[in-house]
């Protein structure tokens, strides 16, 4: 087959699910099933890939997609049970006391906190849309915020798993992989902290929030920088580096002469207002519960014993041994249901109460729980085709195998030059089709390390700048827009965040492409 044609071929179910989101404004899980089930055919008919390789590999996706999906599917129940009982409007009065200003909220939240929760393996995507529209944020905005906010530091997100994970699979140092990524985040943090206050208000919101706006970000990057090469381990840099943007943040208004808390008055005021008040120490207490469990679980020593204990359930064989081992209770969404548990006599008061609780639950979970799902399962299909099993194990992706085709044909179109200004799209393609820069990261590892090879360019260099583009996409990434949308009920508005989005994401993009190409020519 034609190389051009290969490479086309390969891309056309991108390009389906884009078209469809953006311009025919389907939701992202119609166009996830749409876009999955015209993978396989084409992996079949035109990849070399046996029907029951596709197949095999679709259950092996979905089941690796579980730390997402699952993820998607628990934090809905909690988010549902404090939205019901009134613990979200208790936090949003508690939040509202504080003295920050529309663009101080948004960089509190999305920014400082949403890049805390994220390190520790909670999903601001699902927990912070309720806030912002009990703030008064739009919809798309209540979407989107959260969704960028994922982004700066998503490669330290769940205890930095999106770079540990392809380390441990791969046998190389995750250290100076590390460093690498850093080097680009005070730019990229920055430029989404302002890409923030574009979506929530256009021009007028980059003019009135600019200085947190650059506050927030330039933090979030540098401090990153910094817990890189001082912290004993990686997994606690977002942790630390979100703390850090918020306390500045509180900083500013007091070097600004401003208060941290409004006067007592006003606070009763707010949080009298609209009814009955839920102490916050209740209300938080499902969060509060779930960030001990993840500290807890990050502790190596726990996580070998939990896994001990739990050994016999843990693996799970589809073909060639894959995904393999589950690690379940090592998982941050096993926390999740667990925290909601045992916070929920604390939060829910009658029978009735609670059965409203899973049938909204229902109602909101089903369709981000298989979008992701179903994302995994395309970008597995894509890994996996061309493929056979030998010896119980997966052959090396061959020539026709789907993400080989793009990425060889990128580089020997591109030459040295110009592949290293595009190379970060490859992360950004892996992103939006799994939702997961971590995914993307392992995805990708053969393809860049084949192509740097061949064009003699730094394979970590490279590397670091595709797992970064790959943390943005969280910022179109279907399976996690539509798990923000569905907790606040407005399913179907997809395509215009992607739309509102999308400029920021690509400009972040070629940026990070530059500052790429800048360091390879300069050293």
């Amino acid at each position: 087959m034609d190389q051009i044609l290969a490479f086309i071929l390969a891309i056309v179910p991108i390009l389906v699910i884009f078209i469809g989101l953006v311009f025919l404004k389907k939701s992202g899980t119609l166009m996830g099933v749409i876009g999955w089930l015209l993978t396989v055919v084409l992996a079949v008919v035109f990849f070399n890939t046996s029907p029951e390789i596709a197949i095999e590999a679709s259950i092996a996706g979905a089941l690796a997609s579980f730390g997402i999906s699952l993820m998607v599917l628990f934090t809905i129940l909690q988010v549902t049970m404090m939205d019901v009982t009134g613990a979200i409007k208790s936090i949003t009065q508690f939040i509202k006391s504080i003295a920050a200003e529309r663009y101080e909220q948004i960089m509190i939240l999305n920014v400082g906190l949403g890049t805390f929760l994220v390190a520790i393996g909670a999903t601001p995507v699902t927990m912070l849309p309720p806030i912002m529209i009990a703030l008064g944020f739009s919809p798309v905005a209540a979407v989107a915020l959260p969704c960028l906010g994922y982004d700066p530091l998503t490669s330290f997100s769940l205890l930095a798993v999106p770079i540990t994970l392809p380390a441990q699979v791969f046998g190389f140092d995750v250290m100076p992989l590390a460093l690498n990524i850093s080097l680009f985040l005070p730019v990229v943090s920055t430029g989404l902290a302002l890409g923030m206050l574009w979506v929530a208000d256009g021009i007028q919101g980059l003019k009135k929030g600019i200085v947190p706006a650059l506050v927030a970000g330039l933090t979030l990057g540098l401090s990153t920088i910094v817990f890189v090469r001082v912290l004993p381990d990686v997994k606690l840099v977002g942790v630390c580096a979100g703390l850090c943007a918020i306390v500045m943040l509180l900083l500013l208004r007091v070097v600004q002469g401003k208060p941290i808390l409004q006067k007592k008055e006003d606070r009763k005021k707010i949080a009298a207002d609209g009814g009955s008040y839920m102490p916050l120490w209740k209300a938080v207490a499902p969060w509060a519960v779930l960030v001990v469990f993840c500290v807890f679980i990050s502790i190596p020593f726990i996580t070998t014993i939990l896994h001990d204990a739990t050994s016999s359930f843990n693996v799970i064989n589809i073909a060639a041994g894959k995904p393999g081992d589950m690690k379940w209770l090592a998982q941050a969404y096993t926390w999740v249901l667990v925290s909601t548990v045992l916070t929920a006599p604390l939060l829910l008061k009658t029978k009735a109460e609670t059965v409203n609780v899973l049938k909204i639950w229902i109602k909101r979970a089903w369709s981000p729980t298989l979008a992701a799902m179903v994302f995994f399962a395309i970008a597995y299909v894509m890994d996996w085709s061309a493929r056979g099993v030998i010896d119980g194990k997966l052959t090396v992706a061959p020539d026709m195998n789907m993400n080989v085709v793009i990425g060889a044909t990128l580089a020997a179109y591109l030459g040295v030059m110009a592949f290293p200004l595009v190379s970060p799209l490859l992360g950004l393609f892996g992103g939006f089709v799994s939702g997961s820069e971590a995914s993307s990261n392992v995805m990708f590892h053969g393809i860049l390390k084949k192509s740097t090879e061949m064009l003699s360019l730094d394979f970590l260099q490279v590397y670091a700048a595709h797992a970064v583009a790959g943390g943005i996409a969280s910022g179109i990434a279907v399976a996690k827009i539509v798990n923000a949308a569905a907790v606040i009920d407005k399913i179907g508005i997809e395509g215009e965040v992607i739309r509102k989005s999308a400029a920021v994401i690509f400009i972040l993009a070629i940026l990070i492409g530059i500052m790429l190409s800048a360091w390879i020519v300069l050293f």
